[in-house]
Formats: C-alpha cells, structure tokens, sequence
C-alpha cells in the first residue's frame, strides 16, 4: 500500500512538471509563430483524464484509513483542470497562428510575461506535491495572487487598446480568453498548494 501511495504521488508530480513542461513549448509556439509544439497537449489531456479518474479512487481508498492523505484526493481533480486549460491556451494560440492574427507587442510582452509567472508557480506546486512545505505553499498563493491581479490589470490595459483603435475585436476576444486560462491555471496551482501545506 505504502508503495502505491509513492506511485501516485509520483504520478501527480510528473503531472505538475509535464505542465511546467509545456507551458515552455506554448511560449515557443507563440514566439516562433508555429504550432509544431502545440502538438502534444489534445493527447496528453485525453490520457490524464483517464489518469485523473483512476488516481482519485485508489487515493481516495487509501485515504479512507489515513486522514493524512485526506487532502491529496483533491489534487488529481486540479491537475486535470490545469491541463485541460492548458489545452484550452493551446487552442487559442495554435488559432492566433492559424489564422495569423496579430497580438499587439504589449499583449505578446503581458502573454509570455504571464506565462512564465505560471512555471515559477507550476515548479513549487509540483515539490509541494511531494514534500509538504509551507513557505513554498505561502510562496504558491501569493504568486497566484500576483497573477490574477496582474492578468486583470492587463485585460483592464487591453479595453484601452481596443477602444482606442490600437486592438480588433477578433484579437480582444482571443487576448481575454488567453488571460482567463492563465487566471484559472494559477488558481488551481493555489488550491493544490493550499489543500496540501496552507
């Protein structure tokens, strides 16, 4: 039993890195202008999701006899959720490419910006996973904080642009669609962090 529980806490930190992972490729695809490692993310999903379904009841078994381990049933559910918004992002920026809309450069800056606040949270998120720390848990939640405040302040920055002429509605949709993703990324990296150490 002992050895499952290693098992599945293994498994959901490599869920954590694989996120961390791909959030660098989706920084290269939006870059680079093209898809080719956007490629991965639809299949990883499909696979995660039966994943997901298997992990909550073994774990939700084992935790039936050990409240310590109450708090990881959760944390599949979350995982799930950060992939399939990642897969969500992947779609907005594989059409952005697609279709070859052009982000204004402040929206690209405020997009990779955000991207890469979401693996400094990915990072500490998947360690906590795996040893219970609390100031990496404080650390977590208040970089989430961050970038929610900051993703808001963008969309806020984004109404300007459009109203001014400076942005088309068809990048205004797509740019606030990208920022919800990232907003509910980071919020489910907070609610592991918090179930596990807050």
């Amino acid at each position: 039993m002992k050895e499952n529980i290693k098992d599945i806490l293994r498994s959901f930190h490599e869920m954590g890195s694989d996120a961390e992972d791909y959030i660098s490729a989706m920084q290269t695809a939006f870059i680079y202008n093209t898809s080719l490692p956007l490629k991965d993310c639809k299949e990883k999903v499909d696979v995660l999701k039966k994943e997901e379904e298997q992990l909550t009841k073994t774990i939700a078994e084992i935790a039936a006899n050990n409240p310590d381990l109450k708090p990881y049933v959760s944390v599949s559910i979350h995982l799930l959720r950060i992939w399939e918004n990642l897969d969500r992002l992947s779609e907005l920026i594989d059409k952005k490419i697609r279709e070859n809309i052009l982000i204004p450069d402040k929206a690209v800056y405020e997009t990779l910006f955000l991207l890469q606040r979401l693996i400094e949270i990915l990072r500490p998120t998947s360690d906590i996973i795996l040893a219970k720390n609390t100031f990496l848990s404080m650390y977590v939640q208040e970089s989430q904080a961050n970038v929610e405040k900051m993703a808001v302040e963008y969309a806020t920055l984004h109404e300007n642009r459009l109203i001014t002429g400076e942005c088309l509605p068809v990048v205004s949709s797509l740019y606030v669609s990208m920022l919800e993703a990232i907003k509910s990324i980071a919020w489910h990296t907070k609610e592991i962090a918090i179930k596990l150490a807050g």
